[in-house]
């Protein structure tokens, strides 16, 4: 039988508590004891600046975070406004989450039970990144959503995956903060820390009082897909459990839905384009809410300027262009390279087909981009034009997430191994 190690107190998520205590009382809900069974808090104690170095100093008996409570933290009936309000201001929400034969998203929301533990962990998280709980709350409804058409009748899994949903960034808290600021740009070393917060919030919610390993299973998935090329460890097909890739979608949808002018547009061409990165039954279930709910969902479609989507159409040309030349020395590569190797730059070569396979469907990769974009800006079909620039941008984010993916797995190799995929990417670049 194997013990895990005493836990260590993350000095990042630390810190964050500090913070909130600035604002509300954080106190101990039982003693704080090192390892040593020296006691370092009695319970009651207060959590705040005085004591950091002290709990930094030992390793504890239990986890900190299962040890403290927060004074007038997030209630769960605050989700309940919340929700409704993010409803209204997000019609694919809205018809995503909208169903007959279960109570509103909002209202199962606020009618969850939030351990101590649970609910101080979401208030840190909320003074973090006040802005994100809604976020948090929009991934909630759509797991919620997705759960109820998936699994019907499974009123267990459903809560499950909302407070998966509630919970699915708080592994953010224990990454240096520099690395999660809004528009810092990231080399493969930083985006390795940012990309492990999937495996450090399973670490911390998997023996949580009111968490626990259901749940932190599909926190741990929620950046992956079922075809292998997600993070933070590329599982595919059926070792990517069920709960972990509704959370991985409602994720993705949210994002889609808070970044994105015309949303279902952008979900159904990424569906088109790279398709199998979620089963059928859960892109059917997405297709069949969203169309559901048409009328609400639907969007004003803004004039779309065509003619710069030239250069961005000749840069992929000349992307794939120079992976076409490649494609023989990563063959090469493939053929001779030990298995760690061999495996990521597959996982690359597959990726890279995909997308070629997905831009050759479109059309774009005529020999004259400029008469065909002059022969559709022609026919002044405004949702024609919002669909060919979602293609060309959907395109774009691709290519770059397969350079950061590729990064981020070569990493995880023996430099000889990392360098062979660095030179990989710069072939693919114009500079090479």
């Amino acid at each position: 039988m194997t013990t895990e190690p005493a836990p260590e107190v993350n000095a990042h998520y630390l810190d964050h508590v500090i913070h909130t205590s600035e604002s509300r009382p954080v106190e101990a809900i039982e003693d704080i004891v090192g390892q040593n069974g020296i006691k370092l808090l009695a319970k009651g104690a207060q959590v705040n600046e005085k004591v950091r170095e002290r709990l930094l100093m030992h390793k504890l008996q239990k986890p900190l975070e299962d040890c403290l409570q927060v004074t007038n933290g997030v209630m769960p009936q605050s989700f309940g406004p919340m929700g409704e309000a993010l409803l209204e201001q997000y019609p694919l929400l809205k018809a995503i989450c909208a169903h007959d034969l279960y109570p509103a998203a909002p209202t199962t929301l606020a009618t969850l039970k939030l351990s101590y533990p649970v609910q101080s962990l979401l208030t840190v998280y909320a003074e973090y990144q006040s802005d994100r709980l809604k976020h948090t709350a929009g991934v909630a409804m759509l797991a919620l959503a997705l759960a109820r058409r998936l699994l019907p009748g499974e009123a267990g899994r459903h809560h499950t995956l909302a407070l998966a949903g509630l919970l699915h960034d708080v592994g953010e808290l224990y990454i240096d903060p520099q690395y999660m600021r809004p528009g810092t740009p990231l080399g493969p070393q930083e985006w390795r820390h940012v990309a492990s917060h999937p495996v450090i919030g399973e670490r911390v919610l998997r023996n949580m009082p009111g968490a626990g390993r259901e749940i932190a299973s599909a926190v741990l998935h929620h950046h992956e897909r079922l075809d292998g090329f997600g993070y933070p460890r590329g599982v595919q097909g059926a070792a990517l459990p069920l709960n972990g890739q509704i959370l991985a979608a409602a994720e993705w949808l949210m994002a889609l839905i808070e970044n994105s002018k015309t949303p279902l547009t952008r979900a159904s061409v990424a569906t088109k384009l790279i398709p199998g990165e979620f089963s059928r039954e859960l892109t059917e279930a997405i297709t069949v809410a969203a169309h559901g709910g048409a009328p609400a969902a639907a969007a004003a479609i803004d004039p779309v300027p065509l003619e710069s989507a030239i250069p961005r159409v000749v840069a992929i040309v000349a992307t794939l262009g120079r992976f076409r030349e490649t494609r023989p020395w990563i063959e090469e590569r493939i053929a001779a390279a030990r298995p760690g190797l061999r495996a990521v730059l597959e996982a690359a070569l597959q990726r890279l087909l995909r997308i070629q396979t997905a831009f050759s469907s479109t059309g774009l990769d005529a020999h004259d981009p400029d008469a065909l974009v002059a022969s559709l800006a022609e026919q002044r079909d405004a949702e024609l034009q919002v669909e060919l620039m979602t293609v060309v941008g959907e395109l774009e984010w691709r290519l770059r997430e397969l350079e950061r993916e590729t990064l981020l797995r070569a990493g995880l190799l023996p430099p000889e191994d990392s360098a062979v995929m660095r030179e990989m990417l710069v072939r693919l670049k114009a500079e090479a």
